[in-house]
């Protein structure tokens, strides 16, 4: 998509995520940094400061697991693993199992919260360990009446797209 489409969409997107319960009642929100064409989540990561909420972004650390640290804007991401703005290392890694939300990204979606990302597993490897709502930012072309899914692949709690909120 062009850029300003996906610029578009996400802002749309955004907006709804944004106007969610789960945003407006959460303090500790786990957010990502778009890569290719993904939902765009700045917007969401300047509401969350403005409203003093706790923003964390994924680093890849060694094996293939994901950590997250604090981040307080957008120029506190650096390019990363894959090509992926990521934070620092510098101070401390936060457990998933301390947020209340999280947004995530991924390839394609289906009703039923079914997630297929880019076939690392780094995002079902860190899911199996959160205890807070996760909800996929998509396009409405992303979500599927059904994808296929194997033993280890976590799902979602709700999608947000341009035009809908699915819960799950």
């Amino acid at each position: 998509m062009p850029f300003e489409e996906v610029f578009e969409l996400s802002s749309r997107i955004q907006e709804k995520f944004i106007s969610t319960p789960e945003f407006k009642d959460s303090k500790r929100i786990a957010l990502y940094a778009s890569f290719r064409n993904e939902v765009l989540t700045d917007d969401i990561l300047a509401a969350a400061v403005k409203d003093k909420k706790e923003v964390f972004f994924p680093k890849l650390a060694a094996k293939g697991k994901i950590v997250f640290f604090a981040v307080r804007a957008k120029t506190e991401l650096f390019q990363g693993s894959h090509d992926i703005p990521e934070p620092s290392a510098g101070g401390r890694a936060e457990s998933v199992a301390t947020f209340d939300l999280m947004a995530v990204p991924g390839v394609v979606f289906d009703e039923n919260g079914g997630r297929i990302g880019y076939g690392k597993g780094y995002y079902d490897r860190i899911l199996s360990e959160a205890r807070c709502r996760v909800v996929a930012l998509a396009f409405d072309f992303q979500v599927l009446t059904e994808v296929p899914s194997e033993e280890h692949d976590m799902t979602v709690d709700a999608l947000v797209t341009e035009t809908r909120i699915i819960k799950v």
